[in-house]
């Protein structure tokens, strides 16, 4: 290539989707290859169990706060710092229940995964229902659509060029549209290059690997 073409490749973010607690998945709407819009349903667990669990620390934090109660009406305000102290103890016993409670209910409304970014998805670990499934397995990968980028290398005699943003011409093989964009981010590479990203300013079309140039 000319000193001002750069070959490259579309590149975008991958977001990693994990259900936040273990569970059986009961329910799975999207599959490899699917579109997903942001906020979309993509799959839920098994929400009977982590209901119970609901219900249970809800049934202790009525337990614990009764207990508080009838400490309050029995000994009143403190009138020595044993007393002090048991009613302390007794007020931290209510706040954790209080926690216990707000965390159940926080798993249960976890138990529905659902899309961030419109995208589509890359990779959904062969998850069928009726499977248990446990935070670090089974991850759902997911194409942001919207974050698509061209990339390339460049070496060190070429960084001057890029010591500032630029405006670039991109030309993807096999399709007749010319995409522009500008660079933002020059960083080192493994293999002892330099990585150009280009930003570009329009993104339909594309697909996570075409190839082709770049050019100014």
């Amino acid at each position: 290539m000319g000193g001002n073409e750069f070959i490259g490749i579309v590149e975008a973010r991958i977001v990693e989707l994990r259900f936040s607690s273990s569970g059986k998945l009961i329910n799975l709407l999207k599959r490899r290859g699917d579109l997903v819009k942001k906020s979309e349903l993509i799959a839920s667990l098994d929400r009977k169990l982590l209901q119970m669990e609901l219900d249970k620390q809800l049934g202790d934090f009525e337990k614990v706060r009764a207990e508080f109660e009838i400490f309050n009406l029995q000994k009143g305000e403190p009138a020595d710092d044993i007393t002090k102290y048991l009613k302390t103890a007794k007020q931290a016993e209510l706040n954790n229940s209080v926690k216990e409670v707000e965390l159940a209910k926080a798993k249960l409304d976890q138990a529905d995964l659902f899309s961030p970014v419109d995208g589509i998805i890359i990779d959904d670990s062969n998850l069928v229902s009726g499977i248990y499934i446990t935070p670090s397995s089974n991850p759902i990968m997911i194409i942001d659509t919207s974050s698509y980028f061209f990339t390339f290398q460049i070496e060190q005699m070429d960084l001057e060029k890029f010591s500032s943003p630029k405006a670039m011409t991109v030309d993807l093989d096999g399709l007749s549209k010319k995409y522009s964009g500008t660079t933002k981010l020059v960083y080192s590479s493994e293999n002892g290059k330099l990585n150009v990203e280009v930003k570009l300013d329009d993104v339909s079309g594309l697909l996570l690997g075409l190839k082709g140039k770049a050019i100014f």
